[in-house]
């Protein structure tokens, strides 16, 4: 991974976040993202780029980013 945008975004989710780098899965069903411990469910997925979309926050929390690729 290179790169996220947009780095910073509204509690109330909604925002679509990028990450660019290289030889990614392009099938979207292999990923589980979680910003700030919350689902953000894949909405695309190309080899150079993963797109999902956030989903609401109870309010502001520690920032934490997890992205698991099955297999």
């Amino acid at each position: 991974m290179t790169s996220i945008s947009p780095r910073f975004g509204p509690v109330q989710g909604g925002i679509d976040v990028t990450f660019s780098g290289e030889r990614f899965p392009t099938d979207i069903t292999l990923y589980n993202i979680t910003i700030d411990g919350i689902n953000c469910p894949v909405i695309s997925a190309e080899e150079e780029s993963v797109t999902c979309t956030t989903g609401k926050r109870p309010g502001l929390v520690d920032s934490s980013l997890t992205i698991y690729i099955k297999g």
